[in-house]
């Protein structure tokens, strides 16, 4: 079977044996409402026709975060199965993206004015980490990084430890060393 590129939803339900009846090629996926959007369940986008079960729900231990954005879906952080085919993914607007294969949206696909935004909140003092910048703008953690990216890519930012990023100026970081991921 081949990789699916896209995600596609294809209903939501109150319990996972209706989900797994949904499901029927790589890339289908069921959002699991009971009272609170509880998982996504997923036909593994690598073809290998498990299911996955992604958890939205804090309180039953570790989640993901799904973002809904004019329709699309995007789920934070990155699915990486640890058994089975091994799968590591992005569901980003409806996309799959394969870790690993460079499939990083490109400068045209990050949006300037959250570029601009992002920008302003960065500091020439210190690092600051995407994902905080993404929760000050409400906005999807991965649109933030990879705007964060092409300021670096740019110059006018500069990027430090992994996740890690300030804007480029005369000032240097608090800890005096620039780290280059």
């Amino acid at each position: 079977m081949t990789r699916a590129t896209r995600v596609h939803n294809v209903g939501t339900v109150a319990r996972y044996s209706e989900a797994l009846a949904l499901l029927r090629q790589a890339g289908d996926c069921v959002l699991i409402v009971r009272g609170v959007e509880r998982a996504i369940v997923m036909a593994c986008p690598d073809g290998c026709g498990e299911t996955l079960t992604i958890n939205l729900d804090r309180r039953t231990g570790p989640a993901w975060k799904k973002f809904q954005r004019s329709g699309a879906l995007t789920v934070y952080p990155s699915v990486w199965r640890e058994s089975g085919c091994r799968a590591h993914f992005i569901i980003w607007k409806d996309r799959i993206l394969w870790c690993g294969r460079s499939e990083e949206p490109t400068a045209e696909l990050t949006d300037q004015q959250l570029k601009t935004l992002t920008l302003a909140k960065l500091s020439t003092a210190r690092y600051v980490h995407y994902e905080s910048i993404a929760e000050a703008l409400d906005a999807i953690p991965w649109d933030v990084y990879w705007a964060c990216k092409e300021l670096a890519r740019t110059g006018r930012a500069k990027q430090g430890k992994p996740g890690m990023f300030r804007a480029a100026g005369t000032s240097s970081p608090s800890d005096g060393v620039d780290y280059y991921a």
